[in-house]
């Protein structure tokens, strides 16, 4: 059956030699909604999202469940359909896998570009990553953690460089969530701490007709094998969703965040893991959470000597262990006890850093720290400060005191970012169901601390005048231009602009220079 248009007619021709006429020009409308669903579903998710865009009537024919149903069966035939009851779930499916991937830049050699790295295709979606010494782990939204091996190596001309070659496997499957050293250092890695769901055998004592029951653990993995050295089981009354580490191998503590956001924790010598044998461990609430019964933790975070838990209302209180830590970040030791670490200290949050205003994910070293942050036209940027040292703030080798955009292609889904010795990684997968963590401050304060960041842009301004006056020539002096660009707070094409009108001012003014110095000589 074929199409033929002459002289604005429309011509249908067949076997049966139908023939029909049309007056005016051909609408799109015309075409059948079983054919027009089928068109659809052979696009790519990017351009059925953009037709969505474009009226209402395309608007429904791509929010239909049925086209994201095909869409998500060709992205990924083995994804598991048990959670179809929700509305959107074949949407959130296929946009999930479109736009998954694990992206790295290495810090040493001479290439500076973002590579894909080799993922496991078989995921869905990918929710969270932890690279090791030798190895990167990642866990997809249906709970299922995947174990990549051996993934970087060492090319002929000594940079880093993703093994296309390397192989995945799946560690373990109804994984909540994991953990491993809260130290940046990826040598420290040596165990995974995996939080999960398991089934157990029913007792004699219940309902015959209830065959199996589920109740949380938590296994111990070796990075390197990944072999199980220990695990740890729970009562079925106790449901957690997070875990985190803290303190040092001998003592070290495993905090867990129960659905109902309250805080237990557990102690255990990672030094022992390695030995045979079977022994008892008291899971205790924490402090935090007898001192104030009346809050719901929604997010923890830790390191070494510190936790720092975020409230549902966006308050947030800090645990410190050590004097240093504290004496760094209070700048006194008056109300410090040694024998009571687990005292939640409330923090009273600063305004932040004014072109910082939409922060995706943050990531602190021992010496720099990284912004994953989203711009005025929805694109992604990195923004660092701290040491330069080793490539760990591209584009700035010698580091810089304030926050800096870094020379990082960033895709534009990313979610995650993790820097170690040899490169920075970053995540990238879109969740529709995602709630926004950032909020705006209310009016109120966003004009009292809009006072206060003009008065410290005016002070930085000031020093940046003073930079360009200890310049000892023009040329210094565009140079110097470009550095201060990059600190400013500026969207990215306002700095791209600034940059290429600096560097055709250079072009122009050395010719001028070199035409005076010829006139000179005449």
């Amino acid at each position: 059956m074929s199409f033929c248009r002459l002289n604005g007619q429309c011509e249908l021709g067949g076997g049966a030699g139908i023939k029909k006429e049309r007056t005016g020009p051909f609408s799109i409308l015309s075409i059948p909604p079983e054919l027009l669903d089928q068109i659809i579903s052979d696009l790519s998710v990017k351009d059925v999202v953009m037709l969505g865009q474009t009226c209402r009537y395309f608007h429904e024919f791509c929010s239909n469940e049925a086209v994201w149903k095909r869409i998500s069966r060709k992205l990924s035939p083995r994804l598991n359909t048990e959670e179809t009851a929700e509305g959107s779930f074949w949407k959130r499916a296929s946009i999930l896998n479109y736009t998954k991937g694990l992206f790295f830049q290495t810090f040493g050699g001479r290439r500076k570009t973002v590579s894909r790295t080799v993922a496991p295709h078989l995921s869905h979606g990918y929710r969270k990553f932890i690279p090791t010494k030798d190895n990167v782990f990642i866990l997809d939204y249906s709970g299922t953690l995947f174990f990549l091996k051996n993934a970087l190596v060492s090319s002929t001309l000594g940079q880093i460089q993703w093994k296309r070659a390397c192989r995945y496997v799946v560690l373990c499957r109804n994984v909540k969530d994991f953990a491993t050293d809260p130290r940046n250092d990826t040598i420290y890695r040596k165990y995974l701490y995996v939080l999960g769901t398991r089934d157990i055998p029913p007792l004699v004592t219940q309902d015959p007709s209830d065959s199996t029951h589920t109740c949380d653990c938590v296994e111990v993995y070796l990075q390197s094998s990944g072999q199980r050295v220990f695990k740890m089981t729970f009562h079925s009354s106790m449901r957690f969703k997070k875990i985190k580490l803290v303190g040092q191998e001998t003592e070290r503590s495993l905090l867990l965040l129960t659905d109902d956001g309250k805080i237990y924790s557990l102690t255990i010598n990672e030094t022992q893991l390695d030995q045979p044998r079977s022994y008892t461990v008291q899971l205790s609430t924490r402090k935090i959470t007898k001192c104030l019964p009346h809050i719901t933790i929604s997010e923890v975070h830790s390191n070494q000597s510190s936790a720092l838990y975020i409230t549902d209302s966006g308050a947030v209180y800090l645990e410190v262990h050590t004097a240093g830590v504290y004496r760094d970040l209070f700048g006194t030791l008056h109300a410090f006890d040694p024998f009571d670490q687990q005292i939640p200290l409330a923090l009273a949050l600063s305004s932040k850093v004014p072109y910082l205003k939409r922060p995706v994910d943050i990531w602190c070293g021992l010496n720099h720290s990284l912004v994953l942050s989203q711009a005025s036209d929805f694109s992604k940027e990195i923004h660092g400060c701290g040491c330069g040292a080793g490539g760990r703030l591209p584009g700035f080798p010698k580091g810089s005191a304030f926050f800096v955009k870094l020379y990082v292609q960033v895709p534009h889904c990313s979610r995650l970012l993790c820097s170690t010795r040899e490169c920075l990684y970053m995540l990238s997968c879109y969740d529709i169901s995602d709630v926004l963590v950032f909020r705006e401050l209310p009016s109120t304060k966003a004009r009292t601390q809009g006072s206060e960041s003009e008065m410290e842009g005016s002070r930085m301004c000031a020093h940046y005048l003073s930079q360009l006056e200890d310049c000892g020539s023009l040329g210094e002096q565009m140079e110097k231009m470009k550095d201060i660009i990059n600190q400013m707070g500026l969207c990215s094409y306002q700095k791209d602009f600034l940059q290429e009108a600096i560097s055709a001012l250079q072009r122009s003014t050395g010719g001028a220079v070199a035409l005076s110095a010829r006139d000179s000589a005449l």
